[in-house]
């Protein structure tokens, strides 16, 4: 045979496995697989409610489900763009499934916390039963935390400086990483926690910088909450003045 066509073969043997390999999903350890009937409730994802109703759909009452497609993954942070309290079943795709009273608006968009978990899911085939009729599903999923390394922890305290501007007022600057939006609604007190200054301090909020002008309380300084935004991600962290 001549050389030239052995290489050929080769060369599209080689070809079409890595192209069977590129199309198998990534599943990690972790991972629990779980055969779902259509029509039992009782069988859900997880810690959700979300099970396989009679019509072969994901089904909620209290959860978000998306339908990520083929291009999904069990890698991906949250994607809230198109959620449902129900969605199609088709082997192949990738799905996840939020806590619906987690998300909350941060910045203008809807957005999950970086500390509340949820899962990646992904159909790997249907079930059938005796007669050839779809009775359920092969699933697997993995139970996921957002990972964005653009915000800080949950809770996390942030040393900042402050500068006395005059005999009584003191300014405050502050930028997150870049793509970060800080969002609007700004909860300030004093140190003792009981007068709400919120409406009383002066805040420029451009994006992931911010800037707080307040008076000089003589070492009762505010104590302020910030939400911050990366993508559909935020987290919670309090200004700690130096």
């Amino acid at each position: 045979m001549n050389k030239q066509i052995i290489f050929l073969i080769s060369l599209f043997a080689i070809f079409a496995v890595s192209c069977s390999n590129d199309d198998e999903p990534q599943i990690p350890t972790n991972a629990i697989s779980l055969n779902m009937m259509a029509g039992d409730s009782e069988t859900t994802i997880g810690g959700s409610d979300v099970f396989i109703n009679a019509s072969n759909n994901f089904a909620s009452s209290y959860c978000g489900i998306a339908d990520l497609g083929k291009r999904g993954g069990f890698n991906q942070n949250p994607n809230l763009s198109q959620i449902a309290q129900e969605a199609a079943v088709t082997p192949g795709n990738f799905y996840q499934i939020t806590l619906a009273q987690d998300i909350r608006t941060v910045a203008g968009y809807r957005a999950y916390p970086i500390n509340a978990n949820y899962y990646n899911v992904y159909v790997d085939s249907w079930i059938y039963d005796k007669d050839k009729d779809i009775s359920g599903a092969k699933v697997r999923f993995a139970e996921c935390y957002p990972k964005i390394k653009q915000l800080p922890k949950w809770d996390e305290r942030i040393a900042v400086n402050k500068e006395l501007n005059d005999a009584y007022y003191c300014t405050v600057s502050y930028s997150f990483p870049k793509g970060c939006m800080i969002d609007d609604a700004v909860d300030a007190y004093y140190s003792d926690g009981y007068e709400n200054l919120t409406d009383r301090l002066d805040f420029k909020i451009n994006g992931n910088h911010l800037v707080l002008t307040y008076p000089d309380l003589s070492n009762n300084d505010p104590y302020v909450k910030l939400l911050v935004r990366y993508d559909n991600v935020y987290t919670c962290v309090y200004l700690d003045f130096k």
